[in-house]
């Protein structure tokens, strides 16, 4: 290939590039207004959140994925996004994880050393990504599900442990308990809006009818 054959490919790469990087602006979306569309949408406060890994522990998402982990005035969000396309306009395959844990029946946040977080059956893969936090501690969410089974999930979270716990505190002792939202439209299990004509919830699989 001569000089300019090399040319050609390096011109091709930055143009791919461009394109990219311009349609990546063009599709982000607005951190204030998807804060205010949560908020509205299910009449919560965002009282903290924070980039975090899911690690697992939900019996209906079983990989790991990134995402935001946020605590409203009623409930503990997950939720993951897409990623863009690379350079080469290639996306990695995407499964979407969101769910949503009212503040009754969530037992507590509890600080998992690194050294027992490697012992469980979610061991194997904390070695595949690199930690979050700089603190050797992973937080660990127990709650009760709908059928009163006992369950923890496990994140890598940018805001240290205590702090999560303190917020969650501050949150039980303003929070009125509420029936569960089993109207029409509305997923019992994670909140979210879907089709009356659905038979399992598109977002956490929960069967609705």
């Amino acid at each position: 290939m001569n000089f300019f054959g090399y040319l050609l490919i390096v011109g091709v790469l930055l143009l791919v590039g461009l394109l990219w990087g311009t349609r990546k602006r063009g599709t982000q979306v607005s951190v204030v207004e998807f804060w205010q569309e949560k908020e509205q949408e299910f009449g919560e406060t965002r009282l903290l959140s924070s980039f975090a890994r899911y690690i697992g522990g939900h019996p209906r998402f079983a990989n790991a994925t990134d995402g935001l982990l946020f605590l409203m005035s009623k409930s503990l969000w997950f939720e993951n996004f897409e990623k863009g396309p690379n350079i080469f306009g290639f996306s990695p395959p995407f499964e979407k994880v969101v769910f949503r844990i009212p503040l009754h029946r969530i037992r507590g946040f509890e600080a998992v050393p690194e050294k027992d977080m490697v012992t469980t059956e979610f061991g194997p893969r904390l070695f595949r990504f690199h930690r979050l936090s700089r603190m050797p501690l992973y937080l660990g969410v127990r709650y009760v599900d709908e059928w009163d089974r006992e369950h923890t999930l496990y994140f890598d979270s940018m805001v240290d442990v205590p702090t999560w716990q303190q917020e969650l505190a501050r949150a039980k002792a303003s929070y009125v308990p509420e029936e569960e939202a089993h109207e029409a439209g509305v997923c019992p299990s994670c909140g979210k809006k879907v089709s009356p004509d659905f038979r399992l919830c598109p977002y956490c699989g929960r069967k609705l009818s």
